[in-house]
């Protein structure tokens, strides 16, 4: 654990008699921001990607202030709450001191299953911060979806492995060099499926570099759901679970299947325009 443990993130969940595994069917998630008392300085670490490093290692090894005496009900605990539209599958990431509006924030990035991107401040939900700084839904024309867009419902993949909706599933990634976070999208749109690679401005939401992206992709090959000779990137049954990778300037994606319903056999790792 880290120095970013000043700001740690959970969601609250319910278990479900019908089901051995926890069921994170909640209307509406809960976002908790807990803060370890500790002087600014010594508790300032950017988490920009799952699991904090590109080894996926979850732990910061030079860590110093984290100890039993400094983690106890009296010193780390729970300042306040903030509420989103959908589930939280994504791990939530960190940025310090980004510049917003002239102000410098400390701030949480959240992404929910309804395809909405959260920048909280990290700090406290105070005043004009009871308000997220700002919110992106990539169900809109301004991220490119169609008219009457929707995460795409869990019925329609027959499998409850996400529930009820399929919308940001996998963790995104920042690049700080940039002021960028990326992710990846899916919904419904007019009967058909889309999922769109997006490179948002940590400072506003705003679609970066062209975006979004849609994915496709296909490769040689006769397993499940080809199609003469050929296995084509499906909008529909291919689950971007694992979180995004930024290495050397390339995004990379990983993909699996729902619930191993429906082809799940191609990956992605589209590129997208730098400045």
């Amino acid at each position: 654990m880290s120095n970013f443990a000043c700001t740690v993130l959970s969601v609250c969940c319910r278990v479900s008699s019908s089901s051995k595994k926890p069921a994170r069917a909640i209307a509406s998630a809960l976002l908790t921001s807990a803060i370890l008392f500790l002087p600014t300085a010594l508790r300032a670490q950017n988490v920009t990607t799952q699991h904090i490093d590109n080894a996926r290692s979850g732990s910061y090894t030079t860590e110093t202030q984290l100890t039993p005496s400094t983690v106890s009900p009296s010193t780390f605990s729970r300042l306040f709450s903030q509420s989103v539209d959908g589930q939280i599958y994504a791990q939530p990431l960190y940025m310090q001191n980004v510049n917003i509006g002239g102000t410098s924030h400390n701030i949480v990035f959240v992404a929910t299953e309804n395809d909405t991107v959260y920048a909280f401040d990290a700090d406290t939900n105070g005043g004009a911060n009871a308000s997220p700084l700002w919110k992106a839904s990539m169900l809109t024309s301004a991220h490119g979806a169609a008219s009457g867009a929707t995460a795409i419902p869990q019925g329609d993949v027959s499998t409850t492995d996400i529930t009820p909706i399929i919308g940001i599933t996998g963790t995104p990634v920042i690049d700080p060099s940039t002021n960028t976070i990326y992710l990846v999208s899916a919904s419904k749109e007019n009967g058909s499926y889309a999922q769109r690679l997006h490179a948002l401005d940590i400072t506003s939401g705003a679609e970066k570099f062209g975006g979004p992206t849609p994915l496709s992709g296909s490769v040689l090959g006769n397993g499940n759901g080809s199609s003469g000779g050929m296995l084509t990137f499906d909008q529909k049954w291919h689950n971007n679970r694992a979180g995004l990778l930024l290495l050397n300037g390339i995004v990379y994606i990983a993909f699996a299947a729902h619930g191993d319903n429906g082809p799940g056999t191609a990956g992605s790792s589209p590129t997208m325009p730098q400045p």
